[in-house]
């Protein structure tokens, strides 16, 4: 076990132990499984036609002798739209106990349904577990159990044998139905759902007029863009993908614009993808055509790299349109964070367009299969300026035997099982590689980057990589670097890609558990992140030569944080050790670090007296043992825990700056204190004070009427001593601390309080 958690066990489970209640089998429990409004969250526009079918649905749902029934429609009809508004209904009449649904896709994955079936659920199938077989078996226990379940499986486009997944068959012996959703008749055949179908049919022209309107806003009610907008709502031929697409796209533009669009939906010419409907594709062309700048369409087109309905995370996008250089016109980009911003800004516009969606995790994007199918193989494949290769989540075990084009520009290989790379490819225009396995020993053969000397973005997770390369050292152009989740051997190599600008172990282990030296000589880095890796050590001298960084990610990582000295070794045992990084290094970094995320010390006399960060803008640090952030409160920016072990710090401390920054602050063990004097970041929202015998005041200085206008929870918890806090000063008008738990001072302030322990003596002009 890591050291982090040896001591949270000493700490925490020890205590727990001696101290707490006895667990019985009846205050255990087990987590709730993830609530069923984010898998069907979204409205849905009321149309009459669409209700009549739910309503359909519903009814043949509640049927004990129906057990399977199919949707099946064109491709952007709004299938999966209305099966979600039934189960969403379904559920509010408690027609089931569970509903759950699963993407099939064209390329299905047993796994990956089995997957997505166990997370809705709570089951954990368990690393060791590789059988489709034995997972199948789980599952179908698991659901036999439940009562009365609703199984959604969303976009097949062929017969599924139910067994091989782990579903049960519908019977009259258990209470499980099934929906699919299907572009063709002949699956619902296929599946013995042909008594029970429901065609989706396109909108008819009243109801496609309708939900455009809604979609375009008020500028359709011009007289001069309304009749346009008549004739451009029809060309979408009552597709609601497409009316999303175009009536976003369109939204609050000029009368012009409108013409020209009406023009091209009508002379688009169709394309041959299966399951993409000529009207889609002239909309998506349409919608693709008016997003402003190349950078954009470029920063769309990468989301087509992932498999169909990944949860995509925006931050690793932004990553990778650093690497490719997308945010550094017309002066934007200047920082990772204008990067950060411009990367969101993007997704914004997108979203806009129904070019992509929300996905289930924070800061996370998804975009639907249609719009996929679209850059894949339209965009991407045929233009001139981006030629895309991508076979994600094909479980291929060989890489596929491909005419690599001389005009690829990026290549997708993510979730595969590819053991053996190439010993070369013939792409000199190459700028992106994504390639991801399952935790298997990988071969990267010595040529294989010999001909890639346009590569700015190599992303490589989940594999054991015993050596890298050494033509991997050439790649002058390299900016963005990603290794994660991966078992990494030699790496040294990477002294010599001194272009790199962004750098990412997240969750890998490195050869030694130790950082490599060359990594001091990439003085062009602006991101490191090496979160979760545990056990990581960083030797002396590496963070200090990384002048230009601006963001270095530390959770659950290194803490082995030296004094300063002068010495480069240490003896220990009468063995020599090398020295770890100290604190002291990051004063070289102070005017450039704004990001500092995970950083953690076992003990605030670490901290500098002088180290100040200017900059710094967004951090989580702990300074302390047995420190963990309350998860009940999200951080918004930064957040700081100091336990002082019975020390205190002058105002001058460096770490006194710091707390004028923090929306989440917490004080502990402050030995021989009597009194807090301080002033508080306005946008503090968390201020927790505790285990503190001697406090007796704390006294806030500031000059605003509301003193905590964004708190949002206050403990303080362990002050036997304290008689006062928020003392309001006597040239104004003292804040009614008499009445502080009223609901009218509690409206006043915008906060709820909790006090765990009430050991406090009040006095009267305060409490």
């Amino acid at each position: 076990m890591s050291k982090k958690a040896h001591k949270m066990k000493l700490n925490r489970v020890d205590r727990l132990q001696t101290h707490g209640e006895k667990f019985t089998k009846d205050n255990i429990s087990y987590p709730a499984p993830p609530p069923l409004f984010d898998i069907f969250s979204g409205d849905m526009v009321p149309l009459g036609s669409r209700d009549s079918i739910m309503e359909e649905i519903l009814e043949a749902l509640k049927k004990d002798d129906v057990k399977l029934l199919g949707l099946y429609g064109m491709g952007g009809v709004g299938k999966t739209t209305i099966i979600k508004e039934v189960a969403k209904r379904g559920e509010a009449m408690n027609l089931f106990d569970e509903i759950l649904m699963a993407v099939v896709s064209q390329d299905p994955s047993i796994r990956k349904i089995q997957d997505q079936f166990a997370s809705q659920l709570g089951l954990s199938f368990g690393d060791d577990i590789e059988s489709e077989t034995v997972r199948a078996g789980q599952l179908h226990e698991k659901l036999e159990k439940t009562g009365k379940v609703l199984v959604i499986l969303d976009d097949l486009w062929k017969h599924l044998d139910l067994q091989s997944v782990g579903i049960p068959s519908p019977n009259e012996h258990n209470c499980c139905k099934i929906v699919i959703t299907t572009r063709e008749k002949d699956v619902c055949y296929q599946m013995d759902c042909e008594n029970n179908t429901f065609p989706i049919m396109v909108l008819s022209n009243e109801e496609g007029w309708y939900l455009f309107k809604k979609m375009a806003g008020d500028c359709v009610t011009s007289a001069e863009v309304g009749p346009v907008a008549i004739e451009v709502a029809k060309e979408c031929r009552g597709l609601p993908l497409a009316i999303d697409v175009v009536a976003g796209a369109l939204k609050d533009k000029s009368a012009t614009r409108w013409k020209d669009a009406l023009r091209q939906l009508r002379v688009s010419a169709p394309t041959n993808i299966k399951g993409l409907h000529k009207d889609v594709y002239s909309s998506l062309q349409l919608t693709y055509d008016y997003l402003d700048g190349e950078e954009i369409k470029h920063f769309f087109l990468l989301f087509s790299l992932f498999q169909e309905d990944d949860n995509i995370p925006i931050e690793l996008q932004m990553r990778y349109g650093v690497g490719l250089g997308l945010f550094h016109q017309a002066g934007l980009g200047g920082t990772m964070q204008e990067a950060r911003e411009r990367a969101d800004s993007f997704v914004d516009i997108l979203k806009s367009a129904c070019l992509l969606t929300d996905g289930d995790g924070e800061r996370t994007v998804r975009v639907q299969k249609v719009v996929r199918n679209f850059c894949m193989f339209s965009m991407a494949s045929k233009g001139q300026q981006h030629a895309f290769l991508v076979k994600p989540g094909w479980e291929m075990a060989e890489w596929p035997e491909i005419d690599t084009s001389p005009n690829c520009t990026a290549i997708s290989l993510v979730g595969n099982n590819i053991k053996q790379f190439p010993h070369g490819l013939d792409c000199p225009k190459l700028q992106i590689l994504l390639f991801s396995g399952t935790q298997q020993e990988v071969n990267i053969a010595d040529s294989f980057f010999d001909t890639m000397a346009e590569l700015k973005v190599l992303d490589i997770s989940r594999v054991h990589i015993p050596s890298f390369p050494p033509l991997l050292g050439l790649l002058c152009k390299l900016r963005t670097l990603c290794l994660h989740d991966c078992s990494l051997g030699e790496m040294e190599m990477i002294r010599h890609l001194t272009g790199l600008e962004v750098l990412s172990f997240s969750n890998s282990r490195i050869k030694d558990n130790k950082l490599p030296m060359g990594i001091s000589l990439l003085t062009h880095l602006r991101l490191l992140d090496l979160s979760r890796c545990t056990e990581l050590l960083i030797p002396y001298g590496i963070l200090s030569n990384l002048s230009r960084l601006e963001e270095l990610y530390l959770e659950e990582s290194f803490d082995e944080w030296e004094k300063e000295s002068e010495k480069e070794f240490y003896i220990e045992n009468g063995g020599r050790r090398e020295r770890y990084a100290s604190l002291s290094e990051l004063k070289s970094l102070s005017h450039s670090l704004t990001t500092l995320m995970g950083m953690h010390m076992n003990d605030v006399g670490l901290f500098p007296k002088d180290l100040f960060f200017p900059k710094l803008t967004t951090f989580r640090i702990e300074m302390g043992d047995d420190l963990v952030f309350d998860e009940n409160y999200s951080i918004s920016k930064a957040g700081l825990k100091v336990d002082f072990k019975g020390s205190s710090i002058a105002k001058d401390h460096g770490i006194c700056s710091l707390m004028k920054r923090c929306d989440y602050l917490q004080f502990s063990k402050m030995g021989n204190i009597k009194r807090i004097l301080y002033d508080f970041n306005k946008d503090l929202e968390v201020l927790v004070v505790e285990k503190s015998s001697d406090i007796e005041e704390i006294i806030i200085s500031d000059e605003r009427e509301v003193v905590f206008p964004q708190l949002k929870c206050l403990r303080l918890h362990l002050l036997p001593k304290l008689a006062s806090f928020c003392n309001a000063r006597q040239s104004r008008k003292p804040i009614q601390s008499q009445s502080l738990f009223t609901d009218k001072v509690c409206t006043k302030w915008h906060f709820f309080i909790t006090i765990y322990v009430l050991q406090f003596s009040f006095s009267t002009s305060t409490f």
